[in-house]
């Protein structure tokens, strides 16, 4: 093959290889921790295209339920009965970033779950836990779970954010008693009540 044709096709041969790896036109979905950005970190919710921020922990075991019409999308998390863990990482969770940290360390804060039960084996009941720090957390607090969507909320002193810098988690889990369960979550906010103690 003669030069003159061998490098202009190996030029548009190794480009378009480049641009399926870029993939610059595929849609991308939010990842990592929850940050405010330049928003209010005082008042964070994670909804529609943010509940990919939702980190699996150390199970497979949430899938983004797309939006159909009018219906928002919602985040799908199924437990196994033997799935047994205390730390909310390991499980499905929220990460918050240093900004949010930051915005509610050492004050009262408000966490608003928008959940349903879902699936052929619906979950009865959830649990959420807020983990800021070892030793700083809500534990696993359980909430009854119905077939329509509802919001359900509980209350955190956070403790002082002291000399590490870190993340915040929140840890959603349903109620497996037997085989599996699965509940869907729609929106997550998490906001400040109070100012910051002195």
């Amino acid at each position: 093959m003669r030069d003159r044709l061998f490098f202009p096709l190996a030029f548009v041969l190794a480009s378009s290889f480049i641009m399926m790896a870029l993939n610059p036109f595929s849609e991308r979905v939010p990842s990592g921790p929850v940050s405010a950005g330049a928003g209010n970190a005082e008042d964070v919710t994670v909804q529609g295209a943010e509940l990919h921020r939702f980190v699996p922990g150390n199970y497979d075991s949430i899938s983004f339920v797309a939006a159909t019409g009018d219906v928002p999308p919602a985040l799908r998390i199924t437990r196994q009965a033997t799935e047994e863990y205390q730390d909310p990482r390991s499980g499905p969770h929220l990460v918050f970033a240093e900004d949010v940290e930051f915005a509610m360390e050492h004050r009262r804060i408000q966490i608003d779950i928008e959940a349903r039960a879902a699936g052929e084996f619906a979950a009865s009941q959830f649990e959420a836990n807020y983990f800021a720090k070892t030793e700083y957390e809500t534990g696993w607090k359980p909430f009854d779970l119905t077939p329509e969507f509802q919001t359900y909320r509980f209350i955190f002193e956070t403790p002082p954010r002291g000399e590490t810098v870190g993340y915040d988690f929140l840890g959603i889990r349903p109620v497996a008693p037997d085989k599996q369960r699965t509940m869907e979550v729609r929106s997550v906010r998490v906001h400040a009540l109070t100012g910051k103690k002195k």
